[in-house]
């Protein structure tokens, strides 16, 4: 560990508030066994805090310790299924280990998305009404609160619906470049 963490470790056990941090410090660094190590004490000094346990599973799944993160999460899911904890990590647990989400015992199975026809069809929805582009990551942002866990990321998001061409018109967004837009193409009238 070097210096500077050692001074965060020892802020961070008297500010709550500003405990963001150190996790920060060790993102910045990629030092995921010591990522581990801050996110389990956390957890373990705050067993009620939910928060905490999900930042502890997290670290689990960034040390490729995918059984121990569902091991770890299957009786806090359990206890508070009714508000989806826990889903997403359990699931990249899943996917690392080359198993499916029908491989564990959900009390509701969770609302998942994924590229194909549901995604068209979200995307088709979402623009419908809209006159003008809609950024590629809103509308990502859109999925994200409709289902309990989307299985792509904003960059496959794009290039798929590109690969649909027929439906949505993407471009690049004028105000800031690195930003994809879409929009339903409209039926030309002959």
């Amino acid at each position: 560990m070097n210096k500077e963490f050692d001074e965060l470790e020892e802020y961070d056990e008297f500010d709550d508030f500003e405990d963001w941090e150190g996790d920060y410090l060790l993102f910045q660094e990629e030092n995921w066994p010591e990522l581990l190590k801050l996110r389990k004490a956390r957890a373990l000094n705050a067993s009620s805090d939910l928060h905490a346990q999900e930042a502890y599973a997290i670290a689990l799944n960034l040390n490729k310790m995918y059984e121990d993160t569902i091991d770890f999460l299957r009786p806090l899911y359990l206890e508070n299924h009714d508000f989806k904890f826990g889903v997403g990590e359990i699931i990249e647990a899943l996917y690392a280990l080359g198993k499916t989400e029908d491989d564990f015992d959900w009390i509701e199975k969770p609302k998942l998305l994924k590229l194909g026809q549901d995604t068209l069809d979200f995307c088709r929805d979402y623009l419908k009404n809209k006159r003008k582009p809609v950024g590629i990551p809103d509308m990502h942002t859109g999925m994200l609160l409709n289902f309990d866990y989307v299985v792509f990321e904003v960059s496959d998001l794009e290039e798929f619906l590109s690969e649909h061409n027929d439906t949505f018109e993407t471009s690049v967004n004028s105000k800031y470049s690195y930003d994809k837009v879409v929009k339903l193409k409209r039926l030309k009238k002959q």
